[in-house]
């Protein structure tokens, strides 16, 4: 097509619904660490947990593209809410006395607050994950249907 960049072309017909939400994972990734170590408290911790949990709903996204977004929301806040009621017992210490690498995932201190921003993060990260797998597949079968 005259006047685009191939390059882009290319990229667009690269870009699946699995990639998207991979890219999507590092983007909320990131900026919740941002959020973390640069939001004074409590916005920065609030603001890491709801990301922390969209980040969870994003990757069930990815290991199941198709879910409804509710499904993904209510899977990813239970894998947070397990994490964190994990924290009532000595198991988080124990691990991560044994392997340092784990310890920002397993502190040991449980806060009821982490669950209430888990539920809304993952809420919009299903959501979010959910309309961008939309997005991206609809672009796809547009392409698929302009090259037919």
């Amino acid at each position: 097509m005259p006047g685009r960049d191939p390059s882009s072309a290319t990229v667009a017909r690269a870009l699946t619904p699995r990639l998207a939400l991979l890219l999507l994972a590092v983007v909320v990734a990131r900026v919740g660490r941002l959020a973390e170590h640069r939001l004074p408290d409590p916005v920065g911790d609030a603001l890491g947990d709801v990301l922390a949990a969209a980040l969870v709903a994003v990757l069930v996204l990815v290991v199941r593209p198709g879910m409804h977004p509710l499904a993904a929301g209510l899977t990813g806040f239970g894998l947070c809410a397990a994490v964190e009621l994990l924290r009532l017992t000595p198991l988080p210490g124990a691990l991560a006395e044994r392997w340092p690498a784990l310890a920002p995932v397993l502190d040991p201190a449980f806060s009821p607050t982490v669950l209430l921003w888990s539920a809304v993060g993952a809420a919009v990260g299903g959501a979010a994950g959910v309309a961008l797998v939309r997005a991206v597949s609809r672009r796809g079968r547009a392409r698929t249907s302009r090259h037919t």
